[in-house]
């Protein structure tokens, strides 16, 4: 059978153009889509913006908590400079009403020395009048003079340079030289003896009744 030319060319050009369409179709499945390498690209830029963020919240912290640390410090300092400051202001005279303590004791002794007749001449009055005064001056800037005669012995307010035996604590029984405390400061101790407790005088008997005979001694007899 005889095939006719012009049928045989219509049939090979209605091929060709279906194999070069099926041709580019499988070249474009081979290569990968182009919107999915931009969509991880912008995902691994996103997450370097992430982690550049917490770097960031981390350094604010840090230096969020360093800020507080300094203001503690300062607020500290503060205190500490104003604590200072009014020690230095209340004990500023400390030396000073030291050095002028053995003139108060000189005073005193002399006033505790002079006989009850001299207390009447006149011209001691200006000498009281000075005494007076200098101890009205050093109390003014705080001196006060630490109770001790009665008391129980306190080793950070007493000197004890002389002792007498006895049971029970040992309490203050004598001051020989006074001590004083500036403030709350003592400048110097008092300077005591120290023994047993003393006891208290008996009570007095009632008016109209007779006192209770004494105690019999360790050879009464009965």
């Amino acid at each position: 059978m005889t095939t006719d030319p012009q049928t045989s060319e219509a049939s090979e050009a209605s091929e060709a153009p279906q194999t070069e369409a099926d041709g580019a179709a499988g070249a474009d499945a081979g290569r990968p889509a182009p919107g999915g390498a931009e969509a991880r690209e912008l995902e691994r830029q996103l997450d370097e913006a992430r982690a550049q963020v917490r770097a960031a919240e981390t350094r604010a912290q840090e230096n969020f908590d360093r800020w507080q640390r300094a203001q503690a410090d300062l607020a500290n300092y503060r205190r500490r400079a104003q604590f200072e400051r009014e020690e230095l202001e209340k004990y500023a005279a400390a030396s000073l009403v030291a050095s002028l303590l053995p003139v108060l004791d000189n005073f005193d002794r002399a006033w505790g020395s002079l006989p009850g007749q001299f207390r009447r001449l006149t011209w001691l009055d200006g000498v009281a009048m000075i005494h007076s005064q200098l101890r009205g001056t050093l109390q003014r800037v705080g001196l006060v003079e630490i109770e001790a005669e009665g008391q129980a012995f306190d080793p950070a307010l007493h000197e004890a340079v002389d002792s007498e035996a006895g049971d029970g604590p040992p309490h203050v029984i004598a001051v020989l030289q006074a001590g004083y405390k500036l403030q709350e400061r003592v400048i110097r101790p008092a300077l005591v003896k120290v023994g047993p407790k003393a006891s208290p005088p008996p009570a007095a008997a009632p008016e109209g009744e007779p006192a209770p005979p004494p105690a019999p001694g360790p050879d009464a007899t009965g």
